[in-house]
């Protein structure tokens, strides 16, 4: 698959993982490297990404982190990592970048948030490059999705688990039947040590969200939509 119309994409240990519902039994691609990543952004309309894009300057926290953590709730608010504000990107030593996160909002950044900024640094550097991609590549999350698919019932378990998988996997055969059969396929071509399961269940929630968006509107935490210094969206993106 080379281009779509609507993509889901989620990082996993290989790079990225995309799926798309546009047709048939629906597809996936395995992209390995930035620029296959970004050959793939400049070529879907649109696409719902489970990484930060828009970052703060001086501000430990984003407005639209700490809203998805009111609506998630206490089970999944440690789901929702606060990104490095812009200035830490300019260091790759973990130290140094804490230390400008320190001296400019009092807090230091996070193991969790530090481990995914070599992929906030790739998805940044795209879309600096061309902002006319910030139109359609939108930052959404899984546990929001999710959520939603799930309509009010009580919280699921957590994704890592064997019931959270088959719960995640109910809900989204739910929705749409092909999503089982590819979340089969996905298993079956891709190794564990390059995508794990929950990457495949989020990967697939971003798709068929993202594909919904063709026809229905598009909300964000906060509304309207906070952007940052360099004019991206700081915003989840959800229907």
């Amino acid at each position: 698959m080379s281009t779509a119309r609507t993509m889901g994409i989620d990082g996993c240990r290989a790079g990225w993982l995309g799926v798309s519902l546009d047709s048939g039994d629906g597809n996936f691609v395995l992209m390995r490297d930035e620029q296959e990543l970004r050959t793939m952004l400049n070529a879907t309309d649109i696409v719902f990404i489970d990484i930060p894009i828009g970052l703060e300057e001086t501000r430990y926290n984003r407005t639209c982190d700490e809203l998805l953590r009111r609506v998630l709730g206490k089970d999944y608010r440690s789901s929702v990592f606060s990104p490095p504000i812009r200035p830490a990107l300019l260091t790759n030593d973990y130290t140094a970048a804490c230390a400008i996160s320190e001296s400019k909002t009092g807090k230091r950044i996070s193991k969790q948030a530090w481990n995914i900024t070599p992929k906030i640094k790739v998805v940044d550097a795209i879309l600096q490059e061309n902002k006319s991609l910030k139109e359609g590549v939108l930052e959404s999350h899984p546990e929001l999705l999710f959520k939603k698919l799930n309509r009010g019932q009580p919280s699921l378990p957590k994704k890592k688990t064997s019931e959270g998988i088959e719960q995640r996997r109910k809900l989204l055969k739910q929705e749409d039947e092909r999503t089982d059969a590819l979340y089969i396929k996905l298993r079956e071509q891709l190794l564990k040590k390059e995508a794990k399961d929950d990457d495949l269940l989020d990967a697939l929630v971003l798709g068929l969200f993202a594909n919904r968006a063709l026809s229905r509107p598009i909300r964000t935490l906060p509304i309207p939509p906070e952007t940052d210094i360099s004019g991206l969206p700081m915003a989840i993106h959800f229907l």
